[in-house]
């Protein structure tokens, strides 16, 4: 199984990400745009699972299943306030209703082990690949790791 994690810098980002169940990324400088495409087309596909963390509240939210490839065509200009990039379909397991810390967040064996894996350099971001060039890089996961995130975030069945 494998799990993306991508970080909003804030809570209204993610209200519009629910609402219109799509999630995309910023766009970056022309290198590493072309890096986040060629990782998006290898990694993410529909049937993954994903993780908003929100960068206001310094938490993680919004557990969701990828429904779509990222398109590395579009710019999507209409839902967001901003113009983002890769845009693909989610089926949201969440909303803002539940958070968890990045801290509290530790009890989830799987970011455990990645901060053990990295000794603690880059904190939660680093070990979950939640920005910069580790976007659209999954984190393996297994069932277990997922129920214990479904579990603190989830307010659907996952």
């Amino acid at each position: 199984m494998r799990l993306f994690c991508f970080a909003s810098r804030n809570i209204r980002n993610i209200q519009i990400g629910i609402k219109h169940q799509m999630w995309a990324v910023a766009s970056v400088s022309d290198g590493a745009m072309a890096g986040r495409i060629t990782k998006a087309q290898r990694y993410l596909r529909p049937g993954d699972f994903g993780v908003i963390y929100c960068n206001a509240l310094h938490a993680f939210t919004t557990p969701f299943i990828v429904r779509s490839c990222a398109d590395p065509d579009k710019i999507e200009k209409d839902i967001w306030p901003e113009a983002w990039v890769l845009p693909f379909k989610i089926e949201t397991l969440g909303n803002l209703s539940r958070t968890v810390s990045k801290e509290a967040s530790e009890r989830w064996s799987i970011v455990r082990q990645r901060m053990a894996n990295i000794q603690g350099r880059g904190g939660v971001s680093a070990a979950m690949n939640i920005t910069g060039t580790t976007v659209f890089v999954p984190v393996p996961i297994t069932q277990s790791d997922w129920d214990q995130i479904c579990g603190d975030l989830a307010t659907n069945p996952c």
